[in-house]
């Protein structure tokens, strides 16, 4: 398996074939029964990963399927952690790269973890996950080529997708409610749906916040807010205003870079809160379930 072909530029051949090899060698058992000879320090950086929330000057780069690659071009204390957890089969190692499978930050598996409570209030998003997407610089429509390339791949953040869908441009079942449109909406083997929303920041002063809120309204599993490459800081600044807002905590941002044919995960979203606070989220999200299968 070649775990760096970041330098090359990972087709989505390559990102195929990772999500393969993880659910073949690092299934969600196995990697609970290594944890068990990991320390909690250790423990504790995995959560750390899925918060984005790693402090290292090391790049990270990452498939689609949320599996990580870190280059420990320099010597870190997170070097070491995972030199401990290649030792305990939780990684693997290439060179100065540590392969970390997606299935470690599954939330089956953080959630029985002895972790330490976090709140949105005591970190700070600090390092983004670059993932590369070669073949995409040359589209003119670069959300249609986005979605090209994850519906080649077949996957996105552990979930092996059965339909990708661009632009939804109505829902007849939601009628008036469906104030926002849907610019990619996959939908995984299981049946969890993931929306993605694209706001162009370069030519609005606005952010996308109100929409995003209003795709976990939908009922939506999972909500990911993507902008165009402006500058780090900026969108540093734009993930952490996210983590601060209540409303919308749980919503991913992602920016695309067609010049780079990358795209950068500066926030994994997290499992949509108000499917549990919401029975109108249920309704709305199996109106849009139905609303898939007539397509």
């Amino acid at each position: 398996m070649d775990f760096r072909c970041h330098r090359r530029g990972c087709t989505a051949k390559d990102h195929r074939e990772e999500l393969e090899y993880c659910n073949a060698n690092f299934g969600l058992e196995r990697v609970r029964k290594a944890l068990v000879e990991v320390s909690p320090d250790h423990m504790a950086l995995l959560q750390k990963f899925f918060l984005n929330w790693v402090n290292t000057k090391n790049p990270i780069y990452m498939f689609l399927s949320g599996s990580l690659v870190v280059e420990c071009l320099w010597e870190e204390p997170l070097c070491a952690s995972l030199e401990a957890m290649s030792r305990a089969g939780l990684a693997e190692k290439s060179g100065v790269a540590y392969y970390l499978p997606h299935t470690l930050l599954a939330s089956e598996v953080l959630e029985n973890l002895p972790l330490p409570e976090v709140s949105e209030e005591d970190y700070e998003i600090k390092k983004f996950y670059t993932v590369s997407l070669k073949g995409i610089s040359g589209e003119a429509d670069i959300i249609q080529a986005l979605a090209d390339f994850i519906e080649a791949a077949s996957v996105f953040l552990g979930k092996r997708l059965s339909k990708v869908i661009r632009g939804v441009p109505y829902v007849p079942q939601l009628a008036n409610k469906y104030t926002d449109k849907i610019d990619i909406l996959l939908r995984g083997i299981d049946g969890t749906l993931t929306g993605f929303g694209y706001v162009d920041v370069t030519k609005t002063a606005h952010l996308g916040f109100s929409m995003a809120k209003t795709f976990l309204l939908y009922g939506l599993d999972r909500v990911v807010l993507l902008h165009p490459y402006v500058d780090q800081s900026f969108h540093r600044d734009v993930a952490n205003r996210i983590r601060n807002r209540w409303d919308v905590s749980e919503v991913g941002y992602a920016v695309i870079n067609p010049m780079e044919e990358e795209l950068y995960l500066f926030k994994l979203p997290r499992q949509n809160r108000y499917l549990r606070m919401s029975i109108s989220a249920h309704r709305y999200a199996a109106a849009i379930r139905h609303y898939i299968e007539t397509l």
